[in-house]
């Protein structure tokens, strides 16, 4: 739950945020072709590829959590009912992390809307590696827009 990605950012914060609370998630993106769903840190990479995306004529819509428990399903299913595609994405290991709970939610309560199976990006089931090999276990954009072409050649 430590987002590590963020231990050597140095930035500055003006995020005029809408008034939700918090435990409802937030459409950070609005998009067509596929939902990523991201929480903490994951949500700048998960706007990245979402900006990348773009570049390349394809709509995602980024899901922001802001509450991991409770989980807000009413959010994500009304945004994965629209794409019919889902990817989650998460820092934590792909094996037993929180992003396996959220896509067989969403497995579960949505497979006659999905088009293809969610798919899941979070680090490998190791542990923490070196600070120097950091950028090769954390997900990153590339990752993300992997699991999108997975989901959108189903």
């Amino acid at each position: 739950m430590e987002p590590k990605s963020r231990y050597w950012g140095r930035e500055d914060l003006d995020l005029p945020l809408p008034p939700l609370p918090l435990d409802r998630a937030r459409i950070a993106r609005a998009g067509t072709d596929a939902t990523i769903v991201a929480y903490g840190p994951t949500v700048h990479v998960a706007l990245a590829a979402a900006e990348t995306a773009a570049a390349e004529g394809a709509s995602l819509e980024v899901i922001d959590l802001r509450s991991l428990a409770p989980l807000d399903m009413e959010t994500l299913a009304t945004s994965v009912r629209k794409t019919r595609r889902a990817v989650v994405v998460h820092e934590a290991p792909v094996f037993m992390g929180l992003g396996a709970e959220i896509a067989a939610r969403l497995m579960h309560d949505l497979f006659d809307v999905l088009a293809a199976p969610v798919e899941r990006v979070g680090s490998p089931t190791v542990p923490y590696p070196p600070a120097r090999y950091e950028k090769l276990f954390l997900p990153d954009a590339d990752r993300i827009l992997e699991a999108v072409d997975k989901t959108r050649e189903f």
